[in-house]
């Protein structure tokens, strides 16, 4: 979410959850989230609002510009689809992940059959972003929408985390993935 508030040019108060001490788990965070997950943003009448989706909805509606998800029904649904790939991406990766990398071997029964059948999946979702990459700096065009940032959010997080490279391979990828990680917005943060 930070990098999403940062593009969109917002500033909320952010509230640090310790997810190592359990806090996540705890009464008070679930009565603001009952699957006790992050980010919950809080409204302006008291209430809660959790998952990244319906709180970018929410901010997209609230303030409009500068827009990330496409100022037209056109582009929203072009925007909305390749979010939603860099979404599926990021799940299936860290299936691949959890069952390849050693990082994970202490705390999960690896099964090397399910890192190959995975790395298929996430092998053609890389190749499907980066063929409608193409020439453009960005994936929807010239600027940064939500579809970039949830796509270097987690490519990002599994460089800086697990020294693994996911668009190694991917020349157009690669290189916007370098364009993203100049902006301002893109400044690593490691949470608690």
């Amino acid at each position: 979410m930070t990098i999403y508030l940062a593009e969109k040019g917002l500033e909320l108060e952010l509230v640090e959850v310790d997810l190592a001490s359990g806090e996540h788990k705890s009464a008070a965070f679930r009565a603001k989230n009952p699957a006790g997950l992050i980010p919950v943003l809080e409204l302006d009448d008291g209430t809660f609002l959790p998952e990244s989706s319906a709180i970018v909805e929410y901010l997209e509606d609230k303030f409009p510009a500068p827009t990330m998800i496409g100022g037209t029904p056109e582009m929203r649904g072009k925007i909305r689809a390749l979010e939603r790939i860099a979404s599926d991406l990021a799940i299936v990766s860290g299936v691949m992940l959890k069952h390849s990398n050693p990082m994970f071997a202490k705390n999960v029964d690896q099964v090397p059959a399910v890192a190959e059948a995975v790395q298929g999946i996430v092998a053609q979702q890389l190749s499907l972003l980066e063929a409608h990459l193409g020439d453009k700096p960005f994936l929807a065009g010239e600027r940064p929408t939500i579809a970039d940032i949830t796509l270097f959010s987690f490519t990002q997080a599994f460089r800086v985390r697990m020294n693994t490279t996911l668009t190694e391979g991917y020349p157009r990828l690669t290189a916007w993935y370098e364009r993203f990680e100049k902006r301002p917005s893109a400044v690593y943060q490691v949470s608690a």
